[in-house]
């Protein structure tokens, strides 16, 4: 076994990896986070995952990847699913995500000096130019965080944005930055599940467009196909488009089924799901009932690895801060439930960065129409297609 694990570790120190490896848990977190390379010590569990035994440990590393420990994710448990992770403080998500507050997948240029706000804008502009959205567009935003993309999307199109979110914290400060915009008259943010929300007044109902980031990971298996079933209801039924970005996750870790709640959904995302992309593609076809045509798919994976260490060292950086907010709001906690705290987030940012880097996850834009192109005319002498 220990012939397979990286050669840069000594016979002893590999040993002692793949042992702390086996019994990890909530409770030996500790262990991990105080090597040197914490990335590197759990990725040695996954390189061995075939020759490390189950037993009857309380914790299976790779399975917690799996994040399938699933509470029910009805609309009245999805708010407190929801609020248990994004309604912690918006102090503490400002101090390690970018300016912007986006809270998903960076588009990295590959400049190693770039910096995270402007990979994220450069993400933000990316979904917008595949949503092709025009100045008499009515978008819905599902799941649009502290905002930013909706108040983007309006400032560079002149579109009307509806965003959806179900953290009291998120829609108070969406609501902020939208009037400081001066977008009052075309943002408007609601506290409200995408199963409730209805079509727009005008607009004979519909809405031209649906962005939907980093959401999907907390629809739950059994709702994925209502949740597309809704996507398609609310969409224009001849110019409707779909924009998606998400988390997934590979067959064989799928296949993978802890029998205990993993730490990522129990601490981190409770209710989570990572659906595989096959899933995700069959649910998007029986839950629209055939009607979204997929005209575009991408796997960006490999970003979401470097924004999570840019989310860690941001962390890091100003941990400071973070830990006088923790206090503040927790006036009982002890140094060692604010060390816990602590080495809670940074565990999740390694863990999933770990999971990122083996290719064991992926994050994927899917782009679905209603009427997937324009009509086709035939010039007869030419015998091109040109579009109207």
């Amino acid at each position: 076994m220990a012939s397979t694990v990286s050669s840069f570790l000594h016979p002893y120190a590999q040993e002692l990896a793949l042992h702390t490896l086996r019994r990890i848990s909530g409770a030996r977190l500790k262990v991990i986070l105080q090597y040197k390379d914490p990335p590197e010590v759990i990725q040695i569990y996954i390189k061995n995952r075939s020759n490390l035994d189950s037993g009857n440990y309380l914790f299976q590393l790779l399975p917690r990847l799996a994040w399938l420990f699933q509470p029910s994710n009805s609309v009245q448990k999805a708010r407190q699913n929801i609020s248990s992770h994004y309604d912690a403080s918006n102090e503490l998500f400002a101090a390690f995500l970018s300016a912007d507050m986006n809270y998903s997948c960076a588009h990295w240029n590959g400049d190693p000096t770039e910096s995270l706000e402007s990979a994220q804008e450069r993400k933000v502009s990316y979904l917008l130019h595949k949503a092709q959205i025009a100045t008499s567009h009515h978008v819905l935003d599902i799941g649009c965080g502290w905002g930013h993309l909706a108040i983007k999307a309006a400032q560079t199109t002149g579109c009307r944005v509806t965003g959806l979110t179900l953290s009291d914290k998120q829609k108070s400060l969406a609501d902020q930055r939208v009037k400081e915009a001066g977008l009052e008259d075309r943002v408007r943010i609601f506290l409200c599940d995408y199963r409730d929300i209805s079509g727009p007044e005008d607009n004979d109902g519909y809405y031209d467009r649906v962005i939907s980031v980093g959401m999907f990971e907390h629809v739950g298996p059994e709702y994925l196909d209502l949740y597309f079933g809704i996507i398609s209801r609310l969409l224009h039924p001849t110019h409707g488009v779909m924009v998606i970005d998400g988390i997934t996750m590979t067959n064989k870790l799928r296949e993978t089924k802890p029998k205990v709640p993993t730490f990522i959904g129990r601490y981190i995302f409770p209710g989570g799901y990572l659906p595989t992309i096959h899933m995700l593609l069959d649910s998007l076809h029986r839950g629209s009932g055939g009607n979204l045509e997929i005209t575009y798919t991408q796997n960006i994976g490999p970003h979401y690895g470097k924004t999570l260490l840019a989310w860690r060292d941001n962390f890091l950086r100003n941990w400071k801060t973070i830990e006088s907010d923790y206090r503040a709001a927790h006036l009982e906690a002890s140094d060692a439930e604010v060390e816990a705290f602590r080495r809670q987030w940074l565990y999740y940012f390694t863990y999933c960065y770990s999971a990122f880097r083996r290719r064991l996850l992926g994050n994927y834009i899917i782009v679905a129409a209603k009427t997937p192109e324009p009509m086709i005319e035939y010039d007869a002498s030419l015998g091109q297609m040109i579009g109207n």
